[in-house]
């Protein structure tokens, strides 16, 4: 995970240089009450897609990207730039968590390498996108959080009580109305990356310890302490 504080993000890395009219734009919508979404496409050759996402300075924002393509990334321009990031996918991986530094609309662009793109090759992707309140307010308020597995909490989760015949959801950020990301069974042992209280409820970060699961936001009520080893 790469995570990205203001002074990191105002470092700047050039972007493979990429013909306007190879570059199809999508403005981003939330539903109402929602704070994320999952976007789902596909790129050939030279296709490249840039997100539009309009967002304050000082919001937290997380984007992943799931892809059949290992030459698939995605970069993140800030406000007023067409050519110059703040994330590289190709360097930093396919996760972006970061306070935003400046409002204004951020472009999350979507491709193929250079090679992968002369090639022809193709890739499916889904792409989620949450975006957080003031992360500067709520650093201040650190009460109602939770220790992840450095700061004294479990390292690791079980997920336990889920009804018969039912799943545990993974959700884009920690509320029942975020979009689900993927579903868990009972027994399942999840990574703890933090708690906090959100509603009333409280609500973990965790990440799968192998496989092709997402990383997201369960209901802490299903979830106990393990014991496991990696």
């Amino acid at each position: 995970m790469k995570t990205l504080g203001l002074s990191l993000l105002l470092f700047l890395f050039a972007l493979p240089a990429l013909a306007a009219d190879d570059i199809r734009e999508e403005r981003v919508h939330f539903k109402a009450g929602t704070s994320g979404t999952t976007l789902k496409g596909n790129l050939r050759g030279r296709d490249t897609v840039d997100y539009l996402l309009g967002a304050k300075a000082g919001q937290h924002m997380t984007v992943e990207l799931h892809t059949d393509n290992p030459q698939n990334y995605f970069n993140i321009l800030p406000p007023g730039s067409s050519d110059e990031a703040i994330f590289v996918g190709s360097s930093s991986g396919n996760r972006f968590e970061g306070t935003l530094p400046d409002s204004g609309d951020y472009r999350i662009r979507v491709y193929l390498m250079r090679a992968a793109a002369r090639r022809d090759e193709q890739a499916r992707y889904s792409l989620s996108i949450h975006i957080g309140g003031d992360h500067r307010q709520s650093s201040a308020a650190s009460t109602g959080d939770f220790a992840d597995g450095l700061s004294g909490g479990p390292d690791f989760w079980e997920v336990t009580g889920v009804p018969r015949g039912d799943t545990l959801n993974v959700r884009a950020g920690p509320s029942s109305h975020e979009t689900v990301l993927d579903e868990v069974d009972n027994g399942t042992l999840l990574r703890n990356l933090g708690c906090r209280m959100s509603g009333g409820h409280r609500w973990c970060r965790v990440a799968p310890l192998a496989g092709s699961g997402a990383s997201g936001w369960v209901a802490g009520s299903y979830l106990r302490e393990s014991s496991h080893q990696p």
